[in-house]
């Protein structure tokens, strides 16, 4: 063992993840995760006797491939990269993928790292749970996860061009011996006196040769203007022929490449391909006709390409894990989509991949799961600044110049540019979109005033990104402003109209019934958004949303589904009641019958359904009873006692001062921050704030069994 080789890729390690958390932001726990399980690979290699599988799933935009590609560079190990994108892959044809696996893979180097891009694009299965057509082609790259060996065989061409070659050899050897020397045929004149001109001209496809002093007979692709040649080739290092009149070696460069090439893939042990040549000049007529029998019949056996040694990280996004990916409202919360995405475990990572693979597929993955959070804002925040933060730096080193960016910039960059569940692309586009399409202006300024600049800064304001640029001293030369096309502020502006009033009122409802029931602030609310189809929303905490579901969870549940319904009744009245609680109402009757028919929380605890298809179901209901009035009743009597619940509460005079602050503020701000939400809630009596939370009830009470 090399000792101080051990050392070098013991700090090549270190100082990777050290450098690794410096560059991507809000990962640190994924990166150690990673580089621990790389670390034994990276130093031992030759202890594994299968290969390391490492997955990573997560949201796009998250630097999940981007990270491995980068680690491949820290490590020093770029040239063993082997980068396979599924995306493309999954459309291609068998033939197409075997002859991609064929000129990434060879045995010149079995310790790779492979990279599976995009590998939900290798589904097997489809959204019925149906075998997909067109998915034997992935044979290979599922075989190289279990076993990291991959039997191949060379096209039955490459095979008969062997056959072809020893069958010439043999018979123009056994009408006169050759005599080969260094590589030449020497006696060809005498060899081939017996043969026809186009039994010669065959020959001559594979051997170089003179009669008579002069060359061989030419074949139609010969080049009459070419009379020097590369004396070796660049690539292998095997000489080629130097000249049209005299040859290094009597058989063709392109056929000996081929006999070498395939003596390589069967197992002979060969490294060296300048060697293998050499030795192959060496060798008498017969000796080369045997070897080529030999390889001829180790090439039809096939070979094995090995790569037990290497490591195979599995790189994709998880839709079906990642519950919230669809969403791509850029008013909902990052941070709460952090905090859910952080909770999501191996279990529910292999439960995603059902859907889309076979169970055995799924175990050749491994345990090895490395799952990506969603970016908090501050995440999000810290990206931006590392992206303005390199702009700066190139910029300076490109023209001397020194950009600083103020808050303001930053915020709306922030603004413009997060979506939750899309990542760092939006961040990037919208950071060239507001501030690197103002530099080639203000240079241009700069050079036809003839100033002496330093510093460019950027701000925000009034709808403007407003570039000022001083000299070295801090003096202003000038101002420019430029008018920004907002694509999400513009739409999240108040309008403060009919709509974000009854919105304001609707949405406070919610509000005020989730205060009073839990005693805490919800994660957001808002009055209005950039999403066309949503006027407004209040957000659950992150802790509320997986909750057990008890039976007095499930009825606050309902409470606040119904909070925006009552607080439009009783606030414009029922003339003036519109649509927009359809989808709190459906859930709210959706929870009530979910309560009596599958959580046994109803008069009769046995389940029961609408459906008449016992498929359906699974057979685990009773199916359409013959009386299902009392069902129905029973749902009734939950729905309204929570109604009615609603309707006292917000009539209430402690709860009402808070319903009005609450609208009143939300007709005239798009959204409430959480210091505005505690001072709404402090303006009720403490005497009346009494909450069903309760975080310790089931612990406490097996203490009391």
């Amino acid at each position: 063992m090399d000792k101080d080789l051990l050392k070098k890729k013991e700090r090549l390690i270190d100082d990777a993840i050290v450098t690794l958390k410096k560059e991507f932001v809000g990962i640190d726990e994924q990166i150690d995760g990673i580089m621990d399980n790389l670390r034994t690979w990276f130093l031992f290699p030759e202890l594994q006797d299968r290969p390391l599988v490492i997955s990573v799933w997560g949201l796009t935009g998250t630097g999940k491939t981007s990270l491995i590609k980068r680690i491949a560079q820290l490590l020093d190990i770029e040239r063993d990269l082997v980068y396979f994108n599924f995306a493309e892959i999954g459309e291609c044809s068998s033939w197409e993928i075997e002859s991609r696996i064929e000129e990434e893979l060879s045995n010149e180097r079995s310790n790779r790292f492979f990279v599976y891009d995009e590998f939900q694009y290798a589904n097997t299965l489809d959204k019925h749970g149906e075998e997909k057509d067109k998915r034997s082609g992935l044979k290979p790259f599922w075989e190289l996860m279990d076993t990291g060996k991959i039997h191949k065989r060379d096209s039955f061409y490459q095979i008969r061009l062997l056959y072809t070659m020893a069958l010439y050899l043999t018979k123009i050897n056994d009408v006169y011996p050759m005599k080969i020397e260094n590589g030449k045929w020497v006696n060809a004149d005498e060899c081939l006196e017996p043969f026809s001109s186009y039994e010669i001209m065959k020959f001559g496809q594979y051997f170089n040769f003179n009669l008579e002093g002069k060359n061989q007979p030419k074949r139609e692709d010969d080049d009459d203007d070419e009379d020097e040649r590369d004396v070796r080739d660049l690539d292998t290092g095997i000489p080629k022929m130097e000249s049209k009149g005299g040859y290094d070696f009597f058989i063709k460069e392109s056929y000996a490449e081929k006999l070498i090439d395939i003596q390589e893939k069967s197992g002979d042990g060969i490294r060296d391909r300048l060697s293998a040549f050499n030795e192959l000049r060496k060798m008498s007529c017969d000796d080369i006709i045997e070897l080529i029998g030999t390889v001829y019949e180790n090439a039809s056996k096939g070979y094995d390409l090995n790569f037990s040694d290497s490591v195979i990280f599995v790189v994709g996004n998880l839709d079906e894990a990642y519950e919230m990916a669809l969403n791509v409202d850029p008013d909902m919360s990052p941070d709460q989509f952090h905090k859910l995405t952080k909770k999501i475990t191996v279990v529910d990572v292999k439960k995603a991949l059902q859907e889309r693979f076979r169970n055995e597929q799924i175990a050749r993955l491994g345990n090895i799961h490395l799952i990506y959070p969603s970016f908090s804002s501050e995440s999000f925040r810290k990206l931006i600044d590392m992206c303005l933060d390199k702009y700066a730096r190139d910029v300076n080193e490109m023209t001397g110049y020194v950009c600083r960016f103020s808050q303001s910039v930053k915020n709306i960059i922030y603004k413009e540019s997060v979506f939750p569940t899309h990542g760092t692309r939006p961040i990037f586009s919208t950071v060239h979109e507001i501030v690197k399409t103002k530099l080639p202006f203000i240079v241009r300024c700069i050079y036809e005033g003839k100033y002496d600049a330093k510093y460019i800064d950027f701000k925000y304001t009034n709808k403007n990104t407003v570039v000022s640029v001083y000299d070295n001293d801090n003096n202003l030369l000038f101002v420019r402003k430029y008018k920004e096309k907002l694509r999400l502020e513009k739409l999240r502006d108040n309008t403060k109209d009919e709509e974000q009033a009854l919105v304001a009122v609707h949405e406070s409802g919610h509000f005020v019934m989730y205060a009073k029931l839990y005693g805490e602030m919800p994660e957001k609310l808002c009055s209005k958004t950039a999403s066309s189809d949503n006027g407004g929303f209040m957000l659950k905490d992150s802790n509320q949303v997986d909750k057990i579901h008890s039976y007095n969870d499930l009825l606050n549940a309902i409470k606040i589904a119904l909070g925006g319904y009552v607080a439009e009744q009783l606030v414009f009245g029922d003339e003036k009641k519109t649509s927009g609680a359809s989808e709190d109402l459906r859930n709210a009757t959706l929870i009530a019958s979910r309560m009596v028919r599958s959580y046994g929380m109803g008069v009769n605890v046995i389940a029961s359904t609408y459906y008449t298809d016992p498929d359906v179901c699974l057979c685990g209901n009773i199916i359409k009873e013959d009386d299902q009035k009392y069902i129905n009743d029973n749902i009734k009597e939950i729905f309204n006692m929570c109604l009615k619940e609603v309707v006292d509460t917000l009539s209430d005079t402690e709860w009402r001062k808070m319903l009005k602050e609450s609208a009143k503020y939300l007709s005239t701000h798009s959204a409430m921050p959480k210091k505005k939400m505690e001072e709404c809630y402090a303006l009720v009596s403490d005497s009346v704030k009494k909450t069903d939370k309760d975080d310790s009830y089931y612990r406490r009470k097996i203490e009391e069994i």
